[in-house]
Protein backbone atom coordinates (compact mmCIF):
# COMPACT_ATOMS: atom_id res chain seq x y z
CA UNK A 1 0.00 0.00 0.00
CA UNK A 2 1.02 3.68 0.18
CA UNK A 3 4.40 4.46 1.64
CA UNK A 4 4.89 1.01 2.89
CA UNK A 5 8.42 1.17 1.66
CA UNK A 6 9.28 3.74 4.30
CA UNK A 7 8.60 1.36 7.25
CA UNK A 8 11.95 1.10 8.95
CA UNK A 9 14.06 -1.97 8.36
CA UNK A 10 14.28 -2.78 11.97
CA UNK A 11 10.88 -2.84 12.53
CA UNK A 12 10.37 -5.22 9.39
CA UNK A 13 13.10 -7.39 11.22
CA UNK A 14 11.43 -7.58 14.60
CA UNK A 15 7.43 -8.15 12.71
CA UNK A 16 9.10 -10.79 10.45
CA UNK A 17 11.07 -12.56 13.26
CA UNK A 18 7.97 -12.71 15.25
CA UNK A 19 6.11 -14.50 13.17
CA UNK A 20 8.50 -16.76 12.07
CA UNK A 21 8.97 -17.97 15.73
CA UNK A 22 5.44 -19.10 15.67
CA UNK A 23 3.89 -22.35 14.48
CA UNK A 24 2.92 -22.62 11.27
CA UNK A 25 -0.45 -23.18 12.48
CA UNK A 26 -1.19 -20.54 14.78
CA UNK A 27 -3.50 -18.57 12.46
CA UNK A 28 -4.74 -16.27 14.97
CA UNK A 29 -1.60 -15.24 15.89
CA UNK A 30 -0.88 -14.38 12.58
CA UNK A 31 -4.10 -12.72 12.08
CA UNK A 32 -2.91 -10.48 14.96
CA UNK A 33 0.48 -10.10 13.50
CA UNK A 34 -1.16 -8.50 10.18
CA UNK A 35 -3.43 -6.23 11.88
CA UNK A 36 -0.69 -4.40 13.81
CA UNK A 37 0.94 -3.91 10.12
CA UNK A 38 -1.65 -2.94 8.85
CA UNK A 39 -2.27 -0.22 11.71
CA UNK A 40 1.63 0.06 11.38
CA UNK A 41 1.56 1.29 8.02
CA UNK A 42 -1.72 3.24 8.55
CA UNK A 43 -0.16 5.34 11.09
CA UNK A 44 2.99 5.30 8.56
CA UNK A 45 0.97 6.98 6.06
CA UNK A 46 -0.99 9.31 8.91
CA UNK A 47 2.60 10.88 9.72
CA UNK A 48 3.51 11.23 6.14
CA UNK A 49 0.64 13.01 5.28
CA UNK A 50 0.99 15.51 8.73
CA UNK A 51 4.93 15.69 7.33
CA UNK A 52 3.99 17.01 4.07
CA UNK A 53 1.28 19.79 5.53
CA UNK A 54 3.78 20.91 7.83
CA UNK A 55 6.34 21.62 4.84
CA UNK A 56 3.81 23.22 3.31
CA UNK A 57 3.03 25.63 6.14
CA UNK A 58 6.65 26.24 7.18
CA UNK A 59 7.47 27.14 2.95
CA UNK A 60 4.42 29.36 3.72
CA UNK A 61 5.59 31.48 6.45
CA UNK A 62 9.40 31.39 4.87
CA UNK A 63 7.63 33.66 2.11
CA UNK A 64 6.32 36.15 3.88
CA UNK A 65 7.82 39.45 4.78
CA UNK A 66 10.29 39.01 7.78
CA UNK A 67 10.96 42.19 8.98
CA UNK A 68 7.42 43.15 9.56
CA UNK A 69 7.11 40.04 12.04
CA UNK A 70 10.73 40.86 14.13
CA UNK A 71 9.18 44.17 14.51
CA UNK A 72 6.18 43.25 15.73
CA UNK A 73 7.20 40.26 17.79
CA UNK A 74 9.87 42.45 19.40
CA UNK A 75 7.58 45.30 20.21
CA UNK A 76 4.49 43.30 21.37
CA UNK A 77 5.88 40.89 24.54
CA UNK A 78 2.78 42.58 26.28
CA UNK A 79 0.11 44.84 26.16
CA UNK A 80 -0.82 47.94 27.47
CA UNK A 81 -4.36 46.88 28.65
CA UNK A 82 -3.10 44.17 30.36
CA UNK A 83 -4.63 41.84 27.97
CA UNK A 84 -1.36 39.94 27.33
CA UNK A 85 -1.05 38.60 24.06
CA UNK A 86 0.23 35.42 23.56
CA UNK A 87 4.16 35.24 21.64
CA UNK A 88 1.77 32.58 18.60
CA UNK A 89 -0.57 35.41 18.67
CA UNK A 90 1.82 37.92 18.21
CA UNK A 91 3.24 36.48 15.20
CA UNK A 92 0.06 35.67 13.91
CA UNK A 93 -0.65 39.11 14.12
CA UNK A 94 2.99 40.26 12.11
CA UNK A 95 1.99 37.74 9.58
CA UNK A 96 -1.71 39.07 8.89
CA UNK A 97 -0.32 42.59 8.90
CA UNK A 98 1.88 42.04 6.13
CA UNK A 99 -0.52 39.92 4.19
CA UNK A 100 -3.32 43.09 5.03
CA UNK A 101 -0.56 45.57 3.47
CA UNK A 102 0.41 43.51 0.22
CA UNK A 103 -3.09 40.91 -0.42
CA UNK A 104 -0.58 38.49 -2.16
CA UNK A 105 -4.17 36.52 -3.15
CA UNK A 106 -5.40 39.70 -4.46
CA UNK A 107 -7.97 39.07 -6.71
CA UNK A 108 -7.64 34.86 -6.22
CA UNK A 109 -9.99 32.65 -7.62
CA UNK A 110 -12.09 30.24 -4.96
CA UNK A 111 -10.23 26.90 -5.60
CA UNK A 112 -8.97 26.73 -1.82
CA UNK A 113 -12.07 27.48 -0.38
CA UNK A 114 -14.69 24.99 1.73
CA UNK A 115 -18.10 25.35 0.18
CA UNK A 116 -20.36 25.11 3.25
CA UNK A 117 -23.97 25.71 3.79
CA UNK A 118 -23.42 28.51 6.59
CA UNK A 119 -22.98 31.60 4.43
CA UNK A 120 -20.04 34.38 5.04
CA UNK A 121 -21.66 37.35 7.00
CA UNK A 122 -20.46 40.85 6.63
CA UNK A 123 -22.18 43.62 8.07
CA UNK A 124 -21.00 47.53 8.11
CA UNK A 125 -22.73 49.99 9.89
CA UNK A 126 -21.32 53.76 10.29
CA UNK A 127 -21.84 57.13 11.81
CA UNK A 128 -21.49 60.20 9.70
CA UNK A 129 -21.49 63.83 10.67
CA UNK A 130 -20.23 67.44 9.15
CA UNK A 131 -20.75 67.33 6.07
CA UNK A 132 -18.16 69.16 3.58
CA UNK A 133 -19.19 73.02 2.45
CA UNK A 134 -19.54 72.18 -0.87
CA UNK A 135 -21.82 69.46 -0.10
CA UNK A 136 -26.10 69.54 -0.17
CA UNK A 137 -28.50 67.45 1.08
CA UNK A 138 -28.45 65.34 -1.24
CA UNK A 139 -24.70 65.09 -1.83
CA UNK A 140 -24.35 63.52 2.19
CA UNK A 141 -25.25 60.45 3.88
CA UNK A 142 -26.71 61.94 7.34
CA UNK A 143 -26.55 60.19 10.57
CA UNK A 144 -26.53 56.63 11.10
CA UNK A 145 -26.70 54.45 7.64
CA UNK A 146 -26.02 50.92 7.18
CA UNK A 147 -23.55 50.78 4.55
CA UNK A 148 -22.78 47.29 3.83
CA UNK A 149 -25.26 44.61 4.95
CA UNK A 150 -23.67 41.14 2.29
CA UNK A 151 -24.36 37.31 2.47
CA UNK A 152 -22.42 35.06 0.36
CA UNK A 153 -20.85 31.54 -0.57
CA UNK A 154 -17.53 31.06 -2.19
CA UNK A 155 -15.45 27.86 -2.69
CA UNK A 156 -15.06 24.42 -4.77
CA UNK A 157 -18.18 23.13 -5.55
CA UNK A 158 -16.67 19.73 -6.69
CA UNK A 159 -13.84 18.77 -8.36
CA UNK A 160 -12.67 21.12 -10.99
CA UNK A 161 -15.74 23.27 -10.40
CA UNK A 162 -16.11 25.94 -8.51
CA UNK A 163 -18.71 28.97 -7.64
CA UNK A 164 -19.10 32.18 -5.80
CA UNK A 165 -22.47 34.54 -4.70
CA UNK A 166 -22.92 36.87 -2.95
CA UNK A 167 -25.81 39.23 -2.14
CA UNK A 168 -26.14 43.04 -0.75
CA UNK A 169 -29.09 44.17 0.81
CA UNK A 170 -28.15 47.81 1.74
CA UNK A 171 -29.22 48.68 -1.64
CA UNK A 172 -32.88 46.84 -1.25
CA UNK A 173 -33.41 49.50 1.58
CA UNK A 174 -32.08 52.23 -0.27
CA UNK A 175 -35.13 51.66 -2.84
CA UNK A 176 -32.63 50.15 -5.60
CA UNK A 177 -33.57 46.48 -5.32
CA UNK A 178 -32.07 45.50 -8.42
CA UNK A 179 -28.99 45.60 -6.97
CA UNK A 180 -29.12 42.86 -4.60
CA UNK A 181 -26.89 41.01 -6.50
CA UNK A 182 -23.13 41.65 -5.92
CA UNK A 183 -21.09 38.02 -6.82
CA UNK A 184 -22.38 35.74 -9.45
CA UNK A 185 -19.85 33.12 -10.92
CA UNK A 186 -18.83 29.67 -11.86
CA UNK A 187 -15.09 28.92 -12.20
CA UNK A 188 -13.43 26.12 -13.83
CA UNK A 189 -9.87 25.13 -12.37
CA UNK A 190 -8.64 23.90 -15.68
CA UNK A 191 -4.67 22.92 -13.96
CA UNK A 192 -3.64 24.29 -10.62
CA UNK A 193 -2.62 27.52 -12.21
CA UNK A 194 -5.46 28.37 -14.50
CA UNK A 195 -9.52 29.24 -13.56
CA UNK A 196 -11.53 30.49 -16.07
CA UNK A 197 -14.65 32.26 -14.41
CA UNK A 198 -17.39 33.51 -16.07
CA UNK A 199 -20.88 35.42 -15.13
CA UNK A 200 -20.19 38.35 -12.63
CA UNK A 201 -17.65 39.06 -10.20
CA UNK A 202 -14.67 42.28 -9.61
CA UNK A 203 -13.40 43.53 -12.57
CA UNK A 204 -9.62 42.91 -12.84
CA UNK A 205 -7.89 46.11 -12.96
CA UNK A 206 -5.20 47.83 -9.83
CA UNK A 207 -5.66 46.92 -6.17
CA UNK A 208 -8.41 49.04 -4.84
CA UNK A 209 -10.84 48.07 -7.30
CA UNK A 210 -10.31 44.40 -6.06
CA UNK A 211 -9.63 44.94 -2.07
CA UNK A 212 -12.23 44.03 -0.28
CA UNK A 213 -14.90 46.41 1.44
CA UNK A 214 -14.29 44.48 4.88
CA UNK A 215 -10.45 44.59 4.95
CA UNK A 216 -10.37 48.45 3.42
CA UNK A 217 -8.28 50.50 5.97
CA UNK A 218 -10.72 53.79 4.66
CA UNK A 219 -14.39 54.08 4.46
CA UNK A 220 -14.25 54.29 1.09
CA UNK A 221 -11.96 53.44 -2.15
CA UNK A 222 -9.93 56.11 -3.91
CA UNK A 223 -12.33 58.91 -5.97
CA UNK A 224 -10.91 57.42 -9.15
CA UNK A 225 -12.73 54.14 -7.88
CA UNK A 226 -16.26 55.10 -8.05
CA UNK A 227 -15.68 57.58 -11.52
CA UNK A 228 -14.31 54.62 -13.66
CA UNK A 229 -15.26 51.78 -12.16
CA UNK A 230 -19.04 52.14 -10.26
CA UNK A 231 -19.78 49.33 -8.40
CA UNK A 232 -16.59 47.64 -9.08
CA UNK A 233 -17.84 44.96 -10.94
CA UNK A 234 -18.62 43.60 -15.12
CA UNK A 235 -20.22 40.67 -16.36
CA UNK A 236 -18.45 38.51 -19.00
CA UNK A 237 -15.68 35.79 -18.55
CA UNK A 238 -12.02 35.91 -17.29
CA UNK A 239 -9.43 33.91 -17.39
CA UNK A 240 -6.41 33.73 -14.85
CA UNK A 241 -3.15 31.97 -14.39
CA UNK A 242 -0.61 31.51 -11.55
CA UNK A 243 2.78 31.67 -13.55
CA UNK A 244 4.61 30.25 -10.24
CA UNK A 245 3.30 27.39 -10.52
CA UNK A 246 4.12 27.43 -14.70
CA UNK A 247 7.35 28.31 -14.96
CA UNK A 248 10.23 29.36 -12.62
CA UNK A 249 11.28 32.69 -14.08
CA UNK A 250 7.85 34.10 -13.85
CA UNK A 251 8.18 33.25 -9.75
CA UNK A 252 5.26 35.41 -8.15
CA UNK A 253 3.66 36.36 -11.36
CA UNK A 254 -0.45 35.92 -11.90
CA UNK A 255 -2.32 37.23 -14.80
CA UNK A 256 -5.83 38.25 -15.66
CA UNK A 257 -7.64 38.45 -18.78
CA UNK A 258 -11.34 39.60 -19.18
CA UNK A 259 -13.88 40.03 -21.72
CA UNK A 260 -16.39 42.05 -20.13
CA UNK A 261 -19.72 43.87 -21.27
CA UNK A 262 -18.46 47.35 -20.04
CA UNK A 263 -20.73 49.98 -20.24
CA UNK A 264 -20.83 51.12 -16.32
CA UNK A 265 -22.00 47.71 -15.17
CA UNK A 266 -25.58 47.73 -15.23
CA UNK A 267 -26.74 48.78 -18.53
CA UNK A 268 -24.92 47.44 -21.62
CA UNK A 269 -26.42 49.03 -24.35
CA UNK A 270 -23.55 49.13 -27.11
CA UNK A 271 -22.67 45.45 -28.88
CA UNK A 272 -18.83 46.00 -28.11
CA UNK A 273 -16.74 44.07 -25.24
CA UNK A 274 -14.37 45.85 -22.90
CA UNK A 275 -10.78 43.88 -22.74
CA UNK A 276 -9.47 43.93 -19.57
CA UNK A 277 -5.49 42.82 -18.84
CA UNK A 278 -3.82 42.81 -15.38
CA UNK A 279 -0.68 41.87 -14.48
CA UNK A 280 1.11 41.62 -11.06
CA UNK A 281 4.03 40.30 -9.32
CA UNK A 282 4.64 39.68 -5.80
CA UNK A 283 8.71 39.56 -4.75
CA UNK A 284 9.83 36.66 -2.85
CA UNK A 285 11.99 37.52 0.19
CA UNK A 286 11.24 41.29 0.46
CA UNK A 287 7.34 42.85 1.44
CA UNK A 288 6.95 44.34 -2.46
CA UNK A 289 3.87 44.19 -4.67
CA UNK A 290 3.72 45.67 -8.13
CA UNK A 291 1.02 45.85 -10.51
CA UNK A 292 -0.14 47.21 -13.99
CA UNK A 293 -3.28 47.10 -15.72
CA UNK A 294 -5.08 48.23 -18.83
CA UNK A 295 -8.76 48.27 -20.70
CA UNK A 296 -9.37 48.70 -23.62
CA UNK A 297 -13.54 49.54 -24.68
CA UNK A 298 -16.00 51.25 -25.89
CA UNK A 299 -19.00 53.70 -23.98
CA UNK A 300 -22.42 55.38 -25.06
CA UNK A 301 -21.82 59.06 -25.66
CA UNK A 302 -25.10 61.31 -24.91
CA UNK A 303 -27.93 61.72 -27.56
CA UNK A 304 -27.08 64.22 -30.16
CA UNK A 305 -23.28 63.97 -28.85
CA UNK A 306 -20.73 62.39 -31.57
CA UNK A 307 -16.95 62.24 -31.68
CA UNK A 308 -14.75 59.77 -29.50
CA UNK A 309 -16.44 56.82 -27.68
CA UNK A 310 -13.37 54.97 -26.29
CA UNK A 311 -13.37 53.47 -22.25
CA UNK A 312 -9.46 53.52 -22.22
CA UNK A 313 -7.38 52.90 -18.85
CA UNK A 314 -4.13 52.29 -17.63
CA UNK A 315 -3.25 52.24 -14.21
CA UNK A 316 0.14 51.00 -11.71
CA UNK A 317 -0.25 50.34 -8.45
CA UNK A 318 2.71 49.45 -5.66
CA UNK A 319 2.39 47.74 -1.96
CA UNK A 320 4.98 47.55 0.09
CA UNK A 321 6.20 47.24 4.20
CA UNK A 322 8.69 49.24 5.78
CA UNK A 323 8.96 47.68 9.03
CA UNK A 324 5.42 49.01 11.07
CA UNK A 325 4.78 51.32 8.05
CA UNK A 326 2.48 49.67 5.25
CA UNK A 327 2.54 51.74 1.73
CA UNK A 328 -0.03 51.61 -0.82
CA UNK A 329 0.15 54.07 -4.02
CA UNK A 330 -2.27 54.07 -7.30
CA UNK A 331 -2.25 56.01 -10.55
CA UNK A 332 -4.98 55.94 -13.01
CA UNK A 333 -5.71 57.36 -16.43
CA UNK A 334 -7.80 57.09 -19.36
CA UNK A 335 -10.84 58.61 -21.18
CA UNK A 336 -13.19 60.53 -19.24
CA UNK A 337 -16.33 58.11 -18.31
CA UNK A 338 -19.81 59.23 -20.00
CA UNK A 339 -21.93 57.86 -17.74
CA UNK A 340 -22.70 57.29 -13.67
CA UNK A 341 -23.69 53.91 -11.72
CA UNK A 342 -27.63 53.63 -12.55
CA UNK A 343 -29.45 51.02 -13.93
CA UNK A 344 -30.76 53.32 -16.92
CA UNK A 345 -28.16 55.58 -18.76
CA UNK A 346 -27.57 58.20 -16.53
CA UNK A 347 -25.48 60.85 -18.40
CA UNK A 348 -22.38 62.73 -16.49
CA UNK A 349 -23.30 66.68 -17.24
CA UNK A 350 -19.68 67.21 -17.76
CA UNK A 351 -18.22 64.81 -20.07
CA UNK A 352 -16.81 65.54 -23.37
CA UNK A 353 -16.04 63.30 -25.99
CA UNK A 354 -12.12 62.80 -26.11
CA UNK A 355 -11.43 64.21 -22.97
CA UNK A 356 -9.22 62.67 -20.06
CA UNK A 357 -9.49 62.16 -16.61
CA UNK A 358 -7.29 60.48 -13.90
CA UNK A 359 -6.89 59.63 -10.64
CA UNK A 360 -4.21 59.03 -7.79
CA UNK A 361 -4.23 58.34 -4.09
CA UNK A 362 -1.38 57.31 -2.02
CA UNK A 363 -2.06 55.44 1.24
CA UNK A 364 0.25 54.93 4.28
CA UNK A 365 -0.53 52.74 7.30
CA UNK A 366 1.26 52.57 10.73
CA UNK A 367 0.78 49.87 13.33
CA UNK A 368 0.81 51.17 16.85
CA UNK A 369 0.09 47.96 18.26
CA UNK A 370 -1.02 44.49 17.37
CA UNK A 371 -4.68 45.53 17.66
CA UNK A 372 -4.43 49.46 16.73
CA UNK A 373 -3.40 51.47 13.64
CA UNK A 374 -3.09 54.62 12.16
CA UNK A 375 -3.02 55.93 8.78
CA UNK A 376 -3.48 58.95 6.38
CA UNK A 377 -4.46 58.96 2.78
CA UNK A 378 -4.28 61.66 -0.34
CA UNK A 379 -6.83 61.05 -2.80
CA UNK A 380 -6.83 63.26 -5.93
CA UNK A 381 -9.30 63.08 -8.94
CA UNK A 382 -8.67 65.70 -11.79
CA UNK A 383 -11.39 66.77 -14.47
CA UNK A 384 -14.06 65.11 -12.69
CA UNK A 385 -17.05 64.19 -15.46
CA UNK A 386 -20.01 66.14 -13.32
CA UNK A 387 -18.06 69.44 -12.74
CA UNK A 388 -14.94 69.40 -14.44
CA UNK A 389 -12.96 70.74 -11.64
CA UNK A 390 -10.09 68.78 -9.79
CA UNK A 391 -11.07 67.05 -6.82
CA UNK A 392 -9.02 67.11 -3.67
CA UNK A 393 -9.14 65.08 -0.28
CA UNK A 394 -7.19 64.17 2.42
CA UNK A 395 -8.03 61.07 5.05
CA UNK A 396 -6.40 60.66 8.63
CA UNK A 397 -8.27 57.61 10.74
CA UNK A 398 -7.90 55.31 13.72
CA UNK A 399 -8.20 51.41 13.66
CA UNK A 400 -8.80 49.10 16.73
CA UNK A 401 -9.26 45.40 15.76
CA UNK A 402 -11.81 43.52 18.21
CA UNK A 403 -10.68 40.22 17.77
CA UNK A 404 -10.45 38.33 14.30
CA UNK A 405 -14.01 39.23 13.36
CA UNK A 406 -14.80 42.89 14.28
CA UNK A 407 -13.38 46.59 13.54
CA UNK A 408 -13.86 49.94 14.37
CA UNK A 409 -12.83 52.85 12.72
CA UNK A 410 -12.74 56.61 12.86
CA UNK A 411 -12.35 58.55 9.73
CA UNK A 412 -11.48 62.34 9.26
CA UNK A 413 -11.65 63.57 5.49
CA UNK A 414 -10.64 67.05 4.38
CA UNK A 415 -12.02 67.41 0.65
CA UNK A 416 -12.74 70.98 -1.29
CA UNK A 417 -15.99 69.35 -3.44
CA UNK A 418 -18.64 66.66 -3.49
CA UNK A 419 -18.36 63.59 -5.56
CA UNK A 420 -20.82 61.58 -7.25
CA UNK A 421 -21.13 57.61 -8.40
CA UNK A 422 -20.72 54.94 -5.62
CA UNK A 423 -17.95 57.47 -3.67
CA UNK A 424 -21.02 59.21 -1.31
CA UNK A 425 -18.74 59.81 1.48
CA UNK A 426 -18.97 63.79 1.21
CA UNK A 427 -18.52 64.20 5.22
CA UNK A 428 -15.88 65.44 7.17
CA UNK A 429 -16.45 62.80 10.13
CA UNK A 430 -17.40 59.13 9.86
CA UNK A 431 -17.24 55.96 12.57
CA UNK A 432 -16.97 52.55 11.25
CA UNK A 433 -17.78 49.08 12.73
CA UNK A 434 -17.38 46.21 10.42
CA UNK A 435 -18.01 42.62 11.95
CA UNK A 436 -17.64 39.36 9.76
CA UNK A 437 -18.68 35.84 10.13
Amino acid sequence: MARFHAIPLPILLMLSGTALAQPAGDAARIAALEAELAAARQTLTSLSTTIDALVVEVETLKSLPVEASEAAVASEAGDEDGCCYLAADVISYADDYAWRILVPDLGGDARYAELTPRPELFVQTRYHANPIDEATEDDVVRNFAMSRVELGWTGRVAGQIGMGFEMQFHPALDGAAEELINDAFVEYYATEAVTVRAGQFVKPFGFDIQHSSGDRESPERAIFAGYFFPGQRDRGVMLSADLDKITDWASGVTVNAALLNGNRFFDDSNSDLNYNFRVRKIFAGRPLALGASVQRGTQILPPGMTGDDDENLYGVDIQYLIGRLGIRAEYVRGDMPSTLLALDPEFAPGFTPGAESEGVAAFFNYALTARDDIYWRADRFDNDPVTNRDIRAVNVGYLRSLGQNSRIGIDYQSKNDVTFNDDELNNAFTFTWNVSY
